[in-house]
């Protein structure tokens, strides 16, 4: 590794830090809350949402590894967290923070064992009632595995945009991840830049777009994100993308993308065997039909090997990131997730 972008998540707090106080609708994650658990030498941390964290039932959120969590807490109209809450819901959310090169070898075992320490408190803090999981997508790949290994923790699981099936080589979404090269890129880096996911996201929007623009209900998406607010603030998102562990991103890439293990039962964190065959909770599979980062097959090839009982899929006429920031999703979708968590 000769490179070091250590400098980067230091500057970049301070540049957005300065942008909100210039521009107020440039500000994300506004929604009441506090640090309740930090982990110093991994830099990850638990936020407990301040409003209704009382309430009887809670929802832990696992969020993506890749990109920065408050994309489900975007604005005040547009808060996946605040939907939660306002369906009643104590709210939970792990921050992976900003890694260094320093902490380049955080692994798979180690996202898992943090979102076990969460999980404990949060039902200790609920008189060790089960916890209902959100997982998004890479953290949604967290969630699938945590609920394999923990199941008597659990009372339901979302899913969001969550890969599961990599097999078919066709798919340009697919076959582009099975051709990276990790071991260059973190000899380089030693973790995987932020901005080589966005650039390759991009990528794959542009690519997909002749193809969704043929579609009303893709374009509705597009002409209900008006407000120049959120907007700025979806750019902030892209433009905020952390470094992502070069350890985890490794086996992400080698055990999913290049060998398929995840769906096989083949992959291993630490020691131990994924087996999603154990997980026994109900589960709500939340996929994006006009998405260019998940193919829908990769998604809906849950229900080929969950066992575990009561399974429900929805495809929403949304993008990725739509899933979460769309205005439609917000109106239709959410009300929906919370109703399924309500229901016992």
């Amino acid at each position: 590794m000769f490179f070091n972008w250590d400098f980067a998540p230091a500057a970049r707090e301070r540049f957005f830090h300065s942008l909100e106080n210039i521009f107020h609708d440039f500000a994300v994650g506004q929604t009441p809350h506090r640090i309740i658990d930090e982990d110093q030498a991994l830099n990850f941390r638990l936020l407990c949402y301040e409003k209704n964290r009382q309430a009887q039932e809670a929802v832990f959120i696992i969020p993506h590894m890749i990109n920065r969590p408050y994309i489900l807490d975007l604005s005040d109209d547009l808060s996946v967290v605040k939907s939660l809450i306002d369906s009643g819901f104590a709210v939970y959310m792990i921050d992976w923070g900003y890694p260094t090169t320093a902490q380049s070898a955080i692994s798979f075992a180690d996202y898992l064992t943090y979102a076990d320490r969460c999980m404990n408190i949060i039902r200790g803090a609920r008189r060790g009632r089960k916890i209902s999981l959100l997982g998004y997508c890479t953290g949604g790949i967290i969630s699938l595995i945590y609920a394999s290994f923990q199941p008597e923790k659990l009372n339901k699981l979302v899913l969001l945009a969550t890969p599961l099936d990599f097999s078919n080589v066709r798919d340009i979404r697919i076959s582009c991840g099975k051709m990276l090269d990790m071991d260059f890129i973190t000899k380089l880096f030693a973790n995987m830049p932020g901005e080589m996911v966005v650039l390759f996201g991009r990528n794959m929007f542009f690519y997909y777009l002749p193809l969704f623009m043929r579609d009303e209900e893709f374009k509705k998406e597009l002409e209900q994100l008006r407000d120049w607010g959120n907007v700025l603030r979806i750019n902030r998102w892209l433009l905020d993308s952390p470094m992502i562990p070069g350890a985890a991103y490794t086996q992400f890439i080698r055990d999913c993308y290049r060998n398929n293990f995840l769906i096989q039962n083949k992959m291993k964190i630490g020691k131990r065997l994924v087996n999603l065959a154990g997980i026994s909770c109900p589960v709500l599979n939340c996929l994006a039909k006009f998405d260019h980062i998940v193919p829908l097959a990769s998604g809906t090839a849950l229900k080929n090997v969950y066992t575990g009982g009561s399974y429900k899929e929805i495809i929403f006429p949304s993008s990725h990131v739509g899933l979460t920031v769309g205005k439609l999703a917000h109106e239709q979708l959410w009300p929906k997730i919370g109703e399924w968590l309500k229901v016992s």
